[in-house]
């Protein structure tokens, strides 16, 4: 992983970081097979090359993936989509076929819809915390992050200070 911090170009100077997030069709579990990762993320790689973009880092939940890319300035966010996904979907089903094949039908390998945000500067080391605990979640069906932060909230909150909600005040 790298930092991600300012890129210049001839006239500009900014950071242009975009996580995306994109799920197989039908929402299977095609990221269980190393080999399927593996694939993915070499098509990724490619691709940013190709692109002149800055490859992050990439992570993987059993049913979807994470790519971190940055340098995007020159590309529209659906372009961006249509490469990553279009590339990818045709390495793997070419390489990996036997893995994925009693998981999906047709000649589709990603859902139709993505995740997108984009990202401002930050360092490997809150990098590394946002993906461990994205994937702690994803692979353990809990968000214990979460689960304080909302104990930790409720916490602060006095009793004396909550009033209950009067309906008849919005009428």
């Amino acid at each position: 992983m790298s930092n991600m911090g300012l890129v210049r170009s001839r006239s500009t100077v900014g950071s242009s970081n975009i996580h995306f997030q994109f799920t197989p069709k039908y929402r299977r579990d095609v990221f269980e097979s190393k080999k399927v990762q593996a694939v993915c993320d070499q098509a990724y790689r490619e691709i940013a090359q190709r692109l002149g973009l800055i490859y992050h880092a990439h992570e993987f939940g059993p049913d979807h993936d994470h790519v971190f890319v940055g340098n995007t300035m020159k590309y529209a966010v659906p372009y961006l989509v249509q490469r990553f996904k279009g590339y990818s979907s045709r390495i793997i089903r070419a390489e990996c076929w036997d893995e994925i094949k009693d998981k999906l039908w047709g000649d589709s390998f990603w859902h139709d819809g993505y995740f997108h945000e984009f990202i401002g500067r930050f360092t490997n080391d809150s990098m590394k915390y946002y993906i461990e605990r994205q994937q702690k979640k994803h692979w353990t069906d809990e968000d214990y992050d979460y689960v304080r932060y909302q104990r930790h909230q409720y916490e602060q909150k006095k009793p004396s200070t909550i009033k209950p909600l009067n309906l008849t005040d919005w009428m």
